[in-house]
């Protein structure tokens, strides 16, 4: 019988090796978003992206996160359930409301991040290549990968 990992090693395509490193990242960095945040997985991108954006819209952090508004409205009211997050109305735009987190919001982003740092270096263990290398180097790849879709489509 094939074992997946024979699959892996044998694919000539990057793009088994990425989908096996997204599902394997998922898996982790779900267990513990369950385990230790009172946010869902889906909800994820948006609160890190918050982390890094402080004081950002509704409406950039659905473009960034590939999500529609109401998304991320319905995300943002249960964040600010749970004491994560807190909306003002903005001032240039009153119909729009700045974003921002709570302290409680700032330390479950670090304690993700560090489960990402967690991650990556043990992605790297064995590697002989940094982690610094390694995110350069898959950052031209992405480069790549949106230029030639960008040209093309």
């Amino acid at each position: 019988m094939i074992e997946y990992d024979d699959i892996i090693k044998d694919s000539p395509f990057l793009i088994n090796h990425l989908i096996t490193l997204n599902k394997t990242h998922d898996f982790y960095i779900n267990k513990h978003i369950k385990a230790k945040t009172d946010i869902l997985p889906s909800q994820y991108y948006m609160l890190l992206f918050l982390y890094y954006e402080m004081g950002t819209n509704q409406s950039d952090i659905a473009k960034a996160c590939l999500m529609d508004r109401s998304g991320v409205s319905r995300a943002f009211k249960d964040f600010e359930e749970k004491g994560l997050i807190i909306r003002e109305i903005d001032e240039n735009n009153k119909r729009a409301y700045k974003i921002t987190l709570t302290q409680k919001g700032i330390e479950t982003s670090e304690f993700l991040i560090q489960k990402e740092k967690e991650w990556d270096d043990m992605i790297c263990e064995e590697l002989n290549i940094s982690r610094e290398d390694l995110l350069n180097l898959l950052s031209k790849i992405s480069m790549k990968s949106l230029e030639f879709n960008r040209k093309k489509f």
